[in-house]
């Protein structure tokens, strides 16, 4: 794999910048050690390893599942590809909403029965992570698994979660998956900031050093990174649902209000949409 050495160094990596080993990751697994020292040597993870190793280290299954580009089960794919643009706006709207409000829109998500899977309209948009490595990595990661697939919902989600420090062009998000793009500090702050992965934890597996200095977590990124996580079960009709009821939390912005004390949403009817900012 370009630019990748394999699960096994990776997963070092992320042992040692978390000053842990094998033996804990054993017993914080369930798994044997002679089995990850196999993993750790370069014997490629099977599934139900992986589905082990994700909550003794603090990850998604499914996000461990590319982070080893090994196929992940039917049940870990994101629902429906064609939600990802309603999610997107939901995720936009949400996070202006007042605490209370946001609550709700969580309790609405997680409210939601599973749908039966429909065939896709479209495929969903993967990259080749042979081909073109860690770029490809972090791809698959926000529009695959967060099934973000289309790149302008992806590009600006990836904006509103960092609050505008990572603004990127849709072109610039394929170039990324497809490695012609340098993988940053900043670019990868700004991915971990939209998965809800640690920084440093995503650094260290991609080999990136990150300055010293970094800035302070931002807590409500860090809730929008779960709601946008949550709602990959969702499907495309689920998603306009929950959008609409966020988006019937707005309120009409005030003519002589200012940027500093409203945030706008949306212009519809010669009148904006939004919440007092907190």
């Amino acid at each position: 794999m370009a630019n990748n050495p394999g699960f096994g160094v990776l997963l070092t990596r992320l042992l040692n910048h978390r000053r842990m080993d094998v033996t804990w990751l054993a017993s914080a697994s369930g798994i044997s050690e002679i089995e990850l020292r196999s993993v750790v040597s370069g014997v490629p993870p099977l599934a139900s390893q992986l589905d082990d190793l994700a909550p003794a280290l603090g990850f998604h299954a499914a996000d461990l599942y590319v982070i080893a580009d090994v196929p992940a089960p039917e049940a870990r794919i994101p629902w429906d590809p064609a939600a990802g643009s309603g999610i997107a706006s939901l995720v936009k709207i949400t996070m202006v909403l007042p605490s209370d409000h946001r609550a709700r829109v969580h309790w609405m998500v997680d409210q939601l029965p599973h749908e039966p899977r429909l065939p896709p309209s479209l495929p969903p948009r993967t990259y080749d992570q042979h081909e073109s490595g860690f770029g490809a990595m972090l791809a698959n990661l926000l529009c695959g698994n967060r099934n973000l697939h289309s790149l302008t919902a992806a590009a600006k989600t990836l904006a509103l979660l960092t609050d505008g420090r990572v603004y990127l062009a849709a072109s610039t998000i394929s170039g990324i998956g497809r490695g012609r793009v340098p993988l940053t500090p900043d670019l990868v702050t700004g991915f971990a900031t939209a998965l809800g992965i640690s920084a440093g934890d995503l650094a260290a597996i991609i080999g990136v050093e990150l300055p010293e200095s970094s800035r302070p977590d931002n807590p409500l990124a860090a809730e929008m990174a779960g709601l946008l996580s949550n709602c990959r079960r969702l499907t495309a009709a689920q998603a306009e649902r929950v959008c609409n009821e966020a988006k019937s939390m707005l309120v009409a912005v005030p003519d002589d209000a200012t940027g500093e004390d409203w945030n706008r949403v949306y212009h519809q009817h010669g009148r904006w949409w939004g919440a007092p900012r907190r």
